[in-house]
Parts: C-alpha cells; structure tokens; sequence
C-alpha cells in the first residue's frame, strides 16, 4: 500500500499530460480515458487496503492495552504483601488505567505513524529523487532540522508527563480513599473539606494535561512549517524546470503533488517521536508493574483480531492440590515479627505448640500481638527470627495453593465483594450446594437468609453495604469454611465476632468447636472472652510477649492479666448474659 502510494500523484501528472496532448491532436480520447482510469486505479489501489490496514492496527492497539493491564494486575496480584503494604491503592489504579492509556497512545501513534508516515514518506520521498534528484535534496533540506528540534524538546515532553501522571495518581488516590469513607465524611460534616481537597487536586491534574497539550500542539505549526519551507524551492526552481523543458506540466504538477502530500504528513515524524518520549514515560511508572506476558500456545488462530482479548484468558484454571483433609498441627519457635517499616516488632520470641484440632484462644490488650500472632501464622509477611512450622513443615516450604486449599482465615475487617451471599461465600470456587449451606448453617447465617428478599441469592451491594455490621463478620465467617475445594485444616479468626451480640457468639464458637464433622485446628483472636472457657488452651500476649498460657481454669486461678480482664467483662455483661460465666 504505502508503494502505491504514489500513483495517485504519478497518474494525475500523466493524465494532464495527455490531456494536453489531447488538446494539441498528439493523443486520442481514448488514451485520455485510459489516463482517468489509472489515475482513479491508483487512488483505489491506495485507499481500499489503508481501510483494512487501519481497522486492523487499532483492533491491535486495543488488544496491547487489554493485556497490559492484565499482566499489570496478574503483577500485582503476585506481589509480596510487604510491597503491597507500602503501595497506595489509588496510585496503582491510577498506573494501570491512566498509563496504559498514554501508552497506548505512544504505541498507536509510533505503529499507525511508521506505516502512515514514514514508509508513506519514503515511497514518496524516493518517487521525488526519480523525478529530480537535485531538487528533491534541496526541498527536504528542512526536514533533519525538525528531527533534531523533537529530539531537543524531548526533555520537555517527559518531565511534564510525568508531572501529568503523577497529578493523576494523587487525584486517582484521593478519590479512591473519599469514595470508600463517604460516610464517615457525611457522619462528620467533612464533605466540603474533601470536595475542596479533590478540586484542587483536580485543578492540579487539568494545569499538568494542559502544560502537554500545550506543547504537543505548539510544536505541530512548527514542525509543518519546517517541513513546508521546501515549497517556495520547488515552485522556483520547478518552475524554471518546466520553462528550460526539463520537466513537463504534468510531471511537475506530480511532483508538487508528491511533495506537497510528504510536507502534509512528515510533521507528524517529529510529533511521533514525542508521543513515544510520552509513551516511555508512562512505561517507566507501568513496568514495576507488570508479570511476565503469557505466551501464545492455546490461543485461537486470529485472536489478534480480536479487539480486547487478553492472552490466556480462557486457560483452565490449574487443578487444585491434592491434600488430605484433616486437622493441622502448628509450631511457632522463638518467633519474631515486625510490620514493614515498622519501629518495634509486633512479636518477641514466641514460642508455641498447638496439637491438630486444638481450640486456641489469644488474647490481650490492645496492640498486644494478637492480629501479629495470626499473620504469623499465615506467612503474609516474612518473619525477622524464627520459624513457623505447619505439620512439621516450614511454612515457606508449603506452596501458596496448598496453603490456601488448607488454612481459612477471617480477618478482623472482613472484605466483602459486590455480587450474592452465595458469590461471597463460595469465593470463586465450585463450592458445592452442600458445602454452601453447611457453612452458612455453621455461621448461623440461615435465620438472617429467611429475611432477605432473594434469600442467598440478595445482592449485597459494594463492600457489602446492604447488610449489618453482624452479617458481614457472619458472610466472611461462612467464606472462610466454604473457599476451598475441601474443609480447612486450621481456621484463623481475627477478632471476628466484635459486631454481633454474645449470644450469636456463644452460638457461632459452639457450631464451630462441637460440629460433628469438624475437622480443623481453630485458632481465635478475640478481645471479647465469652468463648474463652471452651478453649483448649489460653494466651495471653501483651506488648508482642506471651505473658500466660494455660487453660481458663488454671489462668483464672492465676489471677494474672487473663483472669483480670474475665472478671471485668464479666461484671460488665453480668446482667442477663450467662456466657460470662
């Protein structure tokens, strides 16, 4: 396509040179309908394949972006959870939406451009130096000025990108965290001050986009008037070219129109080269981001046709691991953990065994340790001393999958996606009907079901804002029993009980400790000790030290810290609360 190019211009000259042969008796009509005919040839033969080209080549652009911003998230999702501990949520958002899109341009514009113009240009320069070398030469003379002048503003264009990029992140940021705390700015009266807050930042962002399209567009004149000073040159000295009989009428109206279609596109090499300078930028923020791309094998034949498909996104998931449904026994030696960039560290020297199907209470004062104890236990964080040991095995032994399939944790916040109770509790797996229901029963979500409309089909909104408080905890309870392709082995709960009444509680810790099929090892943080006298086993951490360990009964004969803080909530919830007891 860009080789024929040049017949539109090539035709048309020699259509008006027959045309006037025609008016002089040197050419037939026929010959000048011949002449049209390739000229109108020369114009399909151009455009009909660009139509193709072009469809194609955005269809392409679509497909990068997709996969960028899969392999950017499949990146972050594989981080470690100290990196993400330090990483801002709206800033990530705003890398993997708002860069991928300016990279997207810069690859557009250097793809469509390298087609559209610079083999373009090429076809065109070249059908120039046919028809006059020497002034071809002196016509182009401007055109390395203006490559030289987009390479010297190239600075320019990547510290204001940035500058735009990073105004995206903050605004990005802000957003994400008012939006999530809209209440807590309405409960408070503060929505004023974070509208003020986020039309600054906003106003930062619109000065940032228009100092770059300031200069993006100031330098497009320049460049076309670099590129169309040529001009004069070639009406002069064509001029006197067709005078001496060098060159025909016709001739020398194709090469003007040769010429002149070069001038009209070449501005945009220069152009190009600092949507790339922009597109490099923000690839520099985007590629801390990214996976390894995934590779072609399993895709379909013309999947790059296909605008918006992400490579492997039909692949099976990998099966799940085989292991033996059973409860886990766990080991802490001389453990010491610290949060990233944290002063002191959250546990000092904890040494612990706990046999399989143990129910083990952890206690204390606030940030005691106990939150620190259970993400210990988990492997989140890497530990600064000491060794974790499930079964007998390191934890960093055990494989992510095998750790997932056998430990269900419940956090002290519980996260709750948009979608059903039932997408909530099943958590992207193909959690039977039976596994669902027993683990709703356990959570003691069946009453609450009966009340919805749709039953465990309700929607319950973004993070879960439809339901309780109570509910919420229950739900995440409920997923954390059923998101595996069996039952797990050990159950870690932080805190998970702090909005729902005793009663449910005693109700909950009794469906979990005395279900007939039980079959994990459970592990509860919790501040509140109604449950405490069904443990096994008792600890006490206060300052990130174990200061007692046994069970209630011995503790309470202790009367240390444990039996201060039972005696405590029991005066406080004597009145009508048996479990306190």
């Amino acid at each position: 396509m860009n080789t024929m190019v040049v017949l539109p211009a090539v035709m048309l000259g020699r259509a008006i040179d027959v045309t006037l042969a025609f008016e002089k008796g040197q050419a037939s009509l026929q010959d000048v309908a011949w002449a049209a005919l390739g000229f109108l040839g020369g114009m399909l033969a151009t455009q009909i394949p660009r139509l193709g080209k072009r469809w194609w080549l955005i269809t392409a652009n679509a497909r990068i972006r997709a996969n960028l911003r899969a392999d950017a998230l499949r990146g972050v999702l594989g981080w470690e959870m100290e990196r993400l501990h330090t990483t801002s949520v709206g800033d990530l958002m705003s890398r993997i939406v708002s860069d991928v899109e300016v990279l997207g341009v810069g690859v557009r514009e250097f793809i469509i451009e390298s087609w559209d113009t610079l083999l373009f240009s090429l076809s065109l320069v070249v059908a120039m130096f046919v028809y006059d070398a020497r002034l071809s030469a002196l016509a182009l003379l401007p055109t390395p000025f203006a490559m030289l002048m987009a390479q010297a503003v190239g600075r320019w264009v990547r510290v204001r990108t940035t500058v735009a990029r990073e105004a995206n992140a903050g605004l990005t940021s802000t957003l994400q965290e008012q939006l999530a705390g809209i209440r807590v700015l309405k409960l408070f009266g503060r929505t004023g001050a974070a509208g003020e807050q986020v039309k600054t930042q906003a106003q930062q962002l619109a000065d940032a986009n228009v100092a770059v399209v300031r200069l993006r567009e100031g330098l497009k004149p320049v460049y076309s008037t670099l590129m169309l000073l040529g001009v004069t040159l070639v009406v002069g000295i064509g001029g006197m070219r067709v005078v001496d009989g060098v060159l025909t009428i016709g001739a020398f109206v194709a090469y003007m129109e040769l010429f002149l279609r070069f001038a009209n596109r070449a501005y945009r090499i220069p152009q190009m080269f600092n949507s790339i300078q922009a597109g490099g930028t923000a690839y520099a923020r985007l590629k801390p981001l990214l996976a390894p791309a995934l590779g072609m094998q399993g895709e379909p034949l013309l999947a790059s046709y296909i605008p918006g498909r992400v490579v492997g996104m039909n692949a099976p998931l990998p099966p799940p691991p085989q292991v033996e449904q059973r409860p886990l026994g766990v080991r802490l030696q001389a453990v010491r953990f610290r949060y990233p960039h944290a002063v002191q560290p959250a546990l000092h020297n904890v040494s612990v065994e706990i046999p399989p199907g143990a129910f083990v209470a952890v206690t204390g004062p606030v940030g005691g340790g106990k939150s620190a104890f259970l993400r210990a236990i988990l492997g989140l964080y890497p530990l600064e001393a000491g060794e974790v040991r499930l079964d007998g095995h390191l934890l960093n032994q055990i494989s992510a999958g095998e750790r997932a399939a056998r430990i269900g944790y419940l956090p002290q916040d519980p996260y709750l996606f948009s979608g059903s109770i039932r997408e909530n509790i099943a958590f992207g797996t193909l959690a039977s009907e039976e596994v669902i229901s027993a683990a709703a029963r356990v959570a003691a979500l069946e009453p609450d079901l009966q009340t919805f409309p749709d039953g465990i089909e309700t929607q319950i909104g973004e993070l879960g804002v439809r339901v309780s408080g109570g509910q919420r905890q229950r739900i995440a309870l409920a997923r954390s029993l059923a998101s595996s392709h069996i039952s797990p082995g050990l159950l870690l709960l932080d805190d998970p009980f702090s909005a729902v009444d005793l009663d449910t509680e005693a109700r909950l810790i009794a469906g979990l400790v005395e279900h007939p099929d039980r079959s994990a090892t459970i592990i509860l943080s919790s501040h509140r000790l109604a449950a405490f006298p069904l443990a096994d086993q008792i600890i006490v951490l206060d300052q990130g030290y174990i200061v007692e360990q046994g069970t209630h009964e011995t503790l309470m004969m202790a009367g240390g810290l444990y039996a201060r803080i039972f005696q405590a909530q029991r005066a406080t919830y004597a009145n009508g609360h048996e479990d306190m007891r």
